[in-house]
Protein backbone atom coordinates (compact mmCIF):
# COMPACT_ATOMS: atom_id res chain seq x y z
CA UNK A 1 0.00 0.00 0.00
CA UNK A 2 2.77 2.40 0.92
CA UNK A 3 4.73 1.55 -2.23
CA UNK A 4 1.67 2.28 -4.34
CA UNK A 5 1.22 5.64 -2.62
CA UNK A 6 4.87 6.48 -3.21
CA UNK A 7 4.67 5.49 -6.88
CA UNK A 8 1.52 7.54 -7.45
CA UNK A 9 3.02 10.54 -5.66
CA UNK A 10 6.19 10.22 -7.71
CA UNK A 11 4.25 9.95 -10.99
CA UNK A 12 2.11 12.97 -10.15
CA UNK A 13 5.15 15.03 -9.13
CA UNK A 14 7.09 14.15 -12.26
CA UNK A 15 4.01 14.75 -14.43
CA UNK A 16 3.42 18.15 -12.87
CA UNK A 17 7.08 19.06 -13.30
CA UNK A 18 6.91 18.10 -16.98
CA UNK A 19 3.78 20.16 -17.51
CA UNK A 20 5.38 23.21 -15.90
CA UNK A 21 8.61 22.70 -17.84
CA UNK A 22 6.79 22.34 -21.15
CA UNK A 23 4.55 25.33 -20.48
CA UNK A 24 7.66 27.47 -19.87
CA UNK A 25 9.82 26.04 -22.65
CA UNK A 26 7.15 25.52 -25.33
CA UNK A 27 7.19 29.02 -26.90
CA UNK A 28 10.98 28.93 -27.31
CA UNK A 29 10.92 25.38 -28.68
CA UNK A 30 8.18 26.30 -31.17
CA UNK A 31 10.12 29.35 -32.36
CA UNK A 32 13.15 27.15 -32.98
CA UNK A 33 11.06 24.63 -34.91
CA UNK A 34 11.46 21.75 -32.48
CA UNK A 35 10.20 18.43 -33.85
CA UNK A 36 9.35 17.38 -30.28
CA UNK A 37 6.99 20.35 -29.84
CA UNK A 38 5.48 19.65 -33.25
CA UNK A 39 4.72 16.12 -32.09
CA UNK A 40 3.29 17.37 -28.79
CA UNK A 41 1.11 19.88 -30.64
CA UNK A 42 -0.07 17.24 -33.13
CA UNK A 43 -0.96 14.86 -30.30
CA UNK A 44 -2.81 17.63 -28.48
CA UNK A 45 -4.80 18.46 -31.61
CA UNK A 46 -5.90 14.82 -31.85
CA UNK A 47 -6.70 14.39 -28.15
CA UNK A 48 -8.32 17.71 -27.23
CA UNK A 49 -11.50 17.32 -29.35
CA UNK A 50 -12.10 13.91 -27.78
CA UNK A 51 -11.60 15.29 -24.28
CA UNK A 52 -13.87 18.25 -25.05
CA UNK A 53 -16.57 15.88 -26.29
CA UNK A 54 -16.38 13.78 -23.11
CA UNK A 55 -16.42 16.90 -20.92
CA UNK A 56 -19.48 18.30 -22.70
CA UNK A 57 -21.28 14.96 -22.47
CA UNK A 58 -20.52 14.70 -18.74
CA UNK A 59 -21.73 18.27 -18.18
CA UNK A 60 -24.94 17.53 -20.07
CA UNK A 61 -25.56 14.37 -18.04
CA UNK A 62 -24.92 16.25 -14.79
CA UNK A 63 -27.36 18.98 -15.81
CA UNK A 64 -30.01 16.36 -16.59
CA UNK A 65 -29.48 14.64 -13.22
CA UNK A 66 -29.68 17.94 -11.35
CA UNK A 67 -32.86 18.91 -13.18
CA UNK A 68 -34.41 15.53 -12.36
CA UNK A 69 -33.45 16.04 -8.71
CA UNK A 70 -35.01 19.50 -8.69
CA UNK A 71 -38.22 18.14 -10.21
CA UNK A 72 -38.36 15.40 -7.58
CA UNK A 73 -37.85 17.89 -4.75
CA UNK A 74 -40.45 20.26 -6.19
CA UNK A 75 -42.97 17.43 -6.61
CA UNK A 76 -42.42 16.31 -3.03
CA UNK A 77 -42.76 19.87 -1.77
CA UNK A 78 -45.96 20.39 -3.77
CA UNK A 79 -47.43 17.15 -2.40
CA UNK A 80 -46.53 18.22 1.13
CA UNK A 81 -48.18 21.62 0.66
CA UNK A 82 -51.28 20.01 -0.84
CA UNK A 83 -51.52 17.60 2.10
CA UNK A 84 -51.18 20.46 4.60
CA UNK A 85 -53.85 22.46 2.80
CA UNK A 86 -56.40 19.66 3.21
Amino acid sequence: MMVTTLLVTFALTVGLALVVLLSVAAPTLRRRGSRFMARVDAAAERVLPVLRHHRERAARQLAERLEAQRRTVRAGRDEHRAARAR
